[in-house]
C-alpha cells in the first residue's frame, strides 16, 4: 500500500549555534525508525527562517525523508513538534509531498511477485 511522503528538516545546532548533540539527533530518528520502519538522510542544507521578533535565523539541518502510513500522520506530528521543544526551536519544517512511497518486492524466477 502506497504511503503519503514526508520531508523534514532537522537542525543541527541550536539557535545559539552549539551543536546538537549526535545522541539528540539518533533519538529522532529511532523514533522515526519505529513509527515508520524506516527513514532516509537525503543530506544536509542550510536555509533561512524569519523568527517571531523578526530576525534571521540561518540553520544548517538534515534533510530526513520518511514514509508513514495515513493513520500515523499525528504520531509523526507529535514527534516532530516533541523534538521542536527538545531542539529550543520556534517550529521545524514538515512537507508533506506531493508524492507516495511504495516498498515493491523483488520478483521471483517465475516472473512473480514473492
Amino acid at each position: 500500500m502506497a504511503r503519503p511522503k514526508y520531508v523534514l528538516l532537522l537542525p543541527l545546532n541550536y539557535n545559539d549555534g552549539s551543536e546538537v548533540p549526535k545522541e539528540v539527533r539518533d533519538g529522532f530518528l529511532e523514533e522515526l525508525f519505529v513509527l515508520a520502519g524506516g527513514h532516509h538522510i537525503a543530506g544536509t542544507g542550510t536555509g533561512a527562517y524569519r523568527m517571531r521578533d523578526g530576525t534571521k535565523q540561518v540553520d544548517h539541518s538534515l534533510e530526513v525523508w520518511v514514509a508513514v502510513e495515513e493513520e500515523d500522520v499525528p504520531a509523526l506530528k507529535r514527534i516532530v513538534a516533541t523534538y521542536a521543544g527538545i531542539l529550543k526551536q520556534e517550529s521545524l519544517y514538515l512537507e508533506r509531498t506531493g508524492g507516495t512511497v511504495e516498498f515493491i518486492t523483488p520478483l521471483s524466477v517465475g516472473g512473480t511477485a514473492q
